[in-house]
């Protein structure tokens, strides 16, 4: 299929707030249907509505990722009753920050099951349609922090390193089915919230337009913005002691 606008449902994950309620905003306004997941229903039916009042098509349906049977259940009635899926955007993902010496099992697994998971039971729920139609398009969100790890981040560094690695392989083993698979790498939000804003973070605009041109391109691979990915590489090319003892200025204490 060519770049650009997909010939059918684009399925977005985490729709209801942050980048996954923008981007469903923006792909709608290009005249994509959009089928929207997440756990909250207000939040969900106030995108939809918004994306309405603009002329744009949107269907809801409330839905936890971590659930594999839920999430198979949402996308076979979006096929049936909305449309042909043509792409998922597997976006949901998050995970509360936590220093080392705190390490919690039970919130690494959640972080992992949300993250990781989350993004398999998606594309698997899905993948059959593409592959029955021989045509589709996937995007997975990683994030920068799967490059490096991060202080304070060991459970979201590792979940987004591993939904890199299943992006990477299927890039590899769907070359012969004529379905595109896009691995983003976005940097830091900037939320608004001046007493935790962080150096070279993204306005959520700005994050949405770039990550939109990278969809429609169909890019294979997109690390942004460039001024934290030169940093990153800068930080990457240190001496492992200089470059652990350089992040660990940021780490919180206790």
């Amino acid at each position: 299929m060519s770049a650009g606008t997909s010939s059918g449902v684009t399925i977005i994950t985490g729709a209801s707030e942050g980048i996954g309620r923008s981007l469903a905003i923006a792909l709608a306004r290009r005249g994509e249907p959009v089928a929207l997941l997440a756990r909250r229903q207000p939040l969900l039916d106030e995108v939809v509505a918004e994306i309405a009042k603009n002329g744009g098509r949107a269907t809801a349906f409330v839905c936890d990722v971590t659930d594999r049977a839920a999430v198979q259940a949402a996308t076979a009635e979006i096929e049936r009753s909305f449309g042909p899926i043509a792409r998922v955007i597997a976006n949901a993902g998050g995970g509360k920050p936590a220093a080392g010496s705190k390490l919690d099992a039970a919130a690494v697994d959640a972080t992992m099951r949300l993250n990781y998971l989350g993004t398999v039971h998606i594309v698997e729920a899905a993948l059959p349609f593409m592959l029955k139609r021989g045509q589709g398009h996937l995007v997975f969100m990683s994030s920068l922090a799967a490059l490096l790890g991060l202080p304070g981040a060991a459970g979201y560094s590792a979940a987004k390193a591993a939904v890199a690695k299943f992006a990477e392989s299927l890039q590899i083993d769907l070359v012969p089915s004529g379905i595109d698979v896009t691995l983003l790498y976005p940097g830091f939000v900037d939320k608004g919230n001046r007493k935790k804003r962080k150096p070279l973070a993204m306005s959520l605009p700005s994050m949405t337009e770039r990550t939109v041109k990278a969809i429609l391109a169909r890019r294979a691979c997109y690390i942004y913005p460039m001024s934290l990915r030169l940093a990153l590489v800068l930080v990457r090319g240190l001496p492992a002691g200089l470059r652990v003892a350089l992040l660990s200025r940021f780490a919180k204490k206790g």
